[in-house]
């Protein structure tokens, strides 16, 4: 997806919210990886970890 410098300023950040599940599909998927976002909290972070552990677990069976 490409936007234009035009209409999308350049911001610092833009806080989100996606389902567990959408998120989980996006980081299986390859789509979404772990360098393209932070964690705002202890327990999504923990959650995140475990999701992509599973997906590169995953990947190497």
């Amino acid at each position: 997806m490409q936007t234009s410098k035009t209409y999308f300023p350049k911001q610092n950040a833009i806080q989100v919210a996606f389902s567990p599940d959408r998120l989980e599909a996006l980081i299986s998927q390859g789509k979404l990886h772990a360098a393209d976002f932070n964690c705002l909290d202890k327990k999504s972070k923990r959650t995140v970890w475990s999701m992509l552990l599973a997906a590169a677990a995953h990947r190497l069976s």
